[in-house]
């Protein structure tokens, strides 16, 4: 009997586990099945109790998923965290240093474990922000008919100082600024390719652009500082309504406006506030914005106006009745760039914002990774996107928030006063995944395939994250040519890196400043300097005809100055010490070596922060 009952368990054994393991690898294979769009009532009840513990109460914004910051800070808005469950390609990718030798790139797409918006009916805006390397409107001419061959519907155009402003105001615009005739061009484009338009004109903060100049230096909120300008002087509103006034006129026909109105730093501050009543912070807001809404009502009645969401987020709790009114004149477009929007807003949040008739909301494409960035990588703004549609599912159906749009934002500086970061020709695969994210709802396998090969015509899928390992990547999108470049320039940073690792070895501080070197090693340096110096000139040469191509002159000159210039005055400055003191040097001093027996004094600075204010 005891044999028997052996025997019916092996064979069970034998039956069941082949089977069980069969299911477990139908079940793996098959992981990336996704939610479909439609959910039952009982699934909705049921994903909305799973999430519950996802939403912490936040209302300020943060520089991690979590260290808090205070809202009035610039937008340092960070990837977020790094990318799990790193699997292989198919197919291999070849090294940038070694052809033959193949690298294992991760997979970048994962399973999408959260039901998100149907964004078929979404209006979907891409943002041009031109107050960085504003490009040539022949770039307009290919890049807008496959912005709608992406799924784009409308265009999010910030202007700045490359608006042609004319009259008084004409010292405002940049010496290289559009002419009205590229404006109707422009536009012309844009009708052409099914696209609305939706200028930005900031009428609060950001306007650094104005206020730098000394004519209008007296509007400032706070005189230090060239951010805000004071709606406590009517002067101010002879401003704001002029460049209304002639950003109307050369838009006539527009259906939206934005107002901006974000980051607004600095309130009640200019001397003359104090003559107005004005409660407080939040009421001087509401006034100064419900002001110039009504102004531009009164010109185009049925225009639809917009503000960005942060400063708004902190007053639509806080019971004035004036902002019912302001609620009336505008749409909230609600904006992060984080890696996971799930956790960023909480239920209150969107409660307040549920008061609005409807929202938008903004993403990023690039121009949110950091002040001093030369590429989009496409992983960190993929999952922007992503999130988002999960974030704008749950705000829907749980508080009944009329989403009607997102903008996909591409910040060109982080504002007037800082460096370029990710030039627009560069960002386009990043821009291309973010449209595709936003019509599919999600992208899969073969999704990725379809959008890197047939959609970006390249010969391999585009980096998803910065890698240590470069590789050369040809494609054919309109602006593959500067994409192409900043793959060049990494991989000549990452030579640069290692050059200057083995140079730093040989040629250091103390050897440049008593004329002392190691013969031999340095003649290994001046070989692979040379080396680096050529492959960087030839960069340099390559870079600036490839920037004529998308940009006026001062675009290259400025890229280069910001990211490159520094390296190459390095390499530079070493050879010439190094080709110097080979002719020379013949002989070596005794040690010690001359001047370096006394101690180094440094004489401490004599400031405070508060004096320099």
């Amino acid at each position: 009997m005891f044999a028997r009952r052996n025997l019916r368990r092996n064979l069970m054994i034998g039956i069941c586990l082949p089977i069980i393991l069969l299911s477990l690898f139908v079940i793996h294979q098959n992981r990336d099945i996704v939610f479909t769009e439609q959910l039952s009532h009982q699934q909705h009840s049921h994903f909305l109790q799973n999430i519950d513990n996802v939403h912490p109460s936040r209302s300020k914004r943060y520089t991690s998923q979590s260290q808090p910051l205070d809202i009035h800070t610039d937008k340092q808005l960070q990837n977020g965290n790094a990318m799990a469950n790193l699997m292989a390609y198919q197919a291999p990718i070849v090294n940038f240093y070694n052809n033959q030798r193949h690298l294992q790139e991760y997979n970048p797409i994962q399973p999408i474990r959260h039901p998100v918006i149907d964004a078929k009916n979404l209006e979907r805006f891409v943002h041009l922000d031109l107050k960085g390397a504003a490009p040539k409107i022949d770039y307009f001419t290919d890049l807008f008919p496959f912005l709608r061959q992406l799924g784009a519907t409308g265009l999010l155009i910030e202007y700045e100082d490359m608006f042609p402003y004319s009259d008084y105001l004409s010292i405002i615009r940049h010496g290289l600024a559009y002419s009205k005739n590229d404006i109707q061009q422009i536009l012309e484009l844009a009708r052409i390719n099914n696209l609305k338009v939706m200028p930005l004109l900031q009428v609060y903060g950001h306007l650094e652009y104005v206020l730098k100049l000394k004519e209008f230096m007296h509007l400032r909120e706070d005189r230090r500082y060239p951010q805000v300008i004071t709606p406590c002087l009517e002067e101010s509103y002879k401003l704001i309504f002029e460049m209304i006034d002639q950003m109307l006129s050369l838009h006539p026909s527009i259906p939206y406006l934005h107002m901006g109105c974000d980051e607004v730093y600095y309130r009640l501050i200019h001397p003359q506030c104090v003559n107005l009543h004005f409660r407080d912070e939040a009421d001087l807001f509401i006034r100064h914005v419900t002001r110039v809404a009504k102004y531009i009502k009164s010109k185009h009645p049925n225009i639809k106006l917009f503000i960005w969401h942060d400063m708004l987020s902190q007053i639509v709790n806080s019971g004035y009745n004036n902002i019912t009114e302001l609620v009336e004149l505008v749409v909230p477009m609600v904006w992060t760039y984080v890696d996971d929007v799930k956790t960023w807003f909480d239920d209150r949040f969107w409660m307040g914002f549920s008061m609005f008739h409807e929202v938008w909301v903004a993403s990023s494409f690039k121009g949110s990774s950091g002040e001093i960035t030369t590429m989009s990588y496409i992983g960190h703004h993929q999952r922007n996107q992503q999130t988002w549609l999960e974030a704008m599912y749950t705000a829907s159906f749980r508080h009944r928030v009329n989403f009607t749009g997102i903008a996909v934002t591409g910040w060109s500086r982080y504002d007037h006063m800082l460096s370029l970061c990710e030039l627009l020709p560069s960002s386009i695969p990043s821009l291309t995944y973010a449209l595709q994210t936003i019509v599919y709802g999600h992208i899969n396998n073969t999704q990725n395939v379809t959008i890197s090969r047939s959609l970006l015509g390249c010969d391999r899928t585009p980096l998803w994250e910065k890698s240590a390992d470069i590789n050369f990547i040809s494609c054919s999108f309109p602006g593959h040519e500067m994409y192409e470049m900043m793959y060049q320039y990494d991989g000549l940073t990452h030579v640069y890196d290692e050059t200057m690792s083995f140079v730093r070895l040989y040629v250091t501080d103390i050897h440049l400043r008593q004329n002392y070197i190691h013969y031999k090693r340095s003649q290994e340096c001046l070989q692979r300097l040379y080396s680096l110096e050529d492959q960087m000139i030839y960069f340099i040469d390559s870079f600036q005809r490839i920037c004529l191509k998308f940009f006026t002159p001062d675009i290259g000159p400025e890229w280069l100055q910001t990211y490159f210039m520094r390296k190459l005055k390095e390499v530079q400055n070493r050879v010439n010490f190094i080709e110097r003191t080979l002719k020379t040097q013949t002989s070596w001093l005794q040690r010690p070596l001359p001047n370096n027996t006394a101690p180094i004094a440094i004489k401490r600075r004599n400031f405070t922060i508060s004096s320099l204010l």
